[in-house]
């Protein structure tokens, strides 16, 4: 009876629907769904118990008979129930719907634009430091005239 009951389980599987702003986007029966949430990644088999999570950045992988597929998705929602999962987002790309000249060069504009930044922010480590030393050599410098002119009011006294 238990042996049924697990071949039973085993042929269950999870329908995913996929909803964008123009609609339904993507929908399909799957055997397992890892989704990136904000704080990780979820696992989603069969059975799971009902959660609602948000959705980070991050590849959707969907496995359905030994065969994985991967969506690009940007942010949402996933409700997710003992046999569903609904997602509702912005953005799911598919391979074939990625531009992956455009995704290289805005990969290469992003790395040139950050490693600008971190020669900026070198810089003004810098800077921050240099004037850091110069309000201290002013201050201390400043002290020493104020010693000079004490030292003066006392000596004509």
């Amino acid at each position: 009876m238990a042996k049924e009951k697990d071949k039973l389980v085993n042929k269950k599987k999870i329908d995913l629907n996929i909803t964008t702003p123009r609609g339904l986007k993507f929908q399909e029966k799957a055997d397992m769904i890892i989704m990136r949430c904000i704080d990780g990644n979820l696992g989603v088999l069969p059975g799971h118990e009902p959660t609602a999570v948000v959705l980070g950045d991050g590849i959707f992988r969907i496995f359905n008979d030994g065969v994985e597929k991967k969506l690009a998705v940007f942010g949402g929602v996933a409700e997710i129930d003992e046999s569903s999962v609904n997602l509702f987002t912005t953005i799911a790309q598919r391979p074939e719907e990625i531009d992956l000249e455009r995704a290289e060069r805005d990969r290469r504009e992003a790395e040139a634009a950050m490693s600008e930044m971190a020669k900026e922010d070198l810089q003004t480590r810098r800077l921050r430091m240099k004037l850091q030393h110069s309000l201290v050599r002013i201050e201390v410098s400043l002290h020493l005239e104020e010693e000079q002119l004490s030292g003066e009011d006392s000596e004509e006294g």
